[in-house]
């Protein structure tokens, strides 16, 4: 009779269950991770038209107008790569600047009844589809675009 002798490691079938938990795990997990990514970098956008809305205000206060920046800075189309700011656009007037490369593009616009909107725009995934955000006289940032836009 021939006797079986146990052998450390793993079965052929243990081994192709934990290759099939791996790739269940991986496709959850991807996407999300993505996913993730995709908010963090859109979230710039957000907070520096806060910022420039600071900056507007202060301006608007001190000069007693609003210095429009209708050109979309620093370019009007904005992709999934990050861009240098440049200088020379109005923004320079109200003293504001991101600190390093920026994701999105943006613009202040003056109203007939003396206020503002400060919009941005972002392709962070680069599918094509801009989310866009905008910001009015009360400081509060509301996204134009589906939340499920990058």
């Amino acid at each position: 009779m021939a006797r079986w002798r146990l052998q450390p490691g793993f079965s052929v079938i243990e081994f192709m269950i934990l290759v099939a938990l791996l790739c269940v795990v991986a496709a959850i997990g991807v996407p999300n991770f993505i996913e993730m990514q995709y908010r963090a970098q859109r979230a710039e956008v957000p907070a520096n038209l806060a910022g420039i809305h600071v900056a507007a205000l202060a301006y608007q206060t001190v000069n007693g107008e609003v210095v429009p920046a209708r050109i979309p800075w620093p370019d009007a189309t904005p992709d999934s790569r990050s861009r240098p700011w440049k200088r020379g656009s109005n923004f320079d007037a109200l003293g504001w600047r991101p600190e390093g490369d920026v994701r999105g593009s943006y613009m202040l616009e003056a109203t007939s009844q003396g206020t503002f909107h400060v919009k941005g725009m972002c392709d962070v995934d680069g599918n094509g589809v801009q989310a866009q955000f905008i910001t009015d006289m009360d400081g509060t940032v509301n996204i134009l675009t589906g939340s499920e836009v990058y």
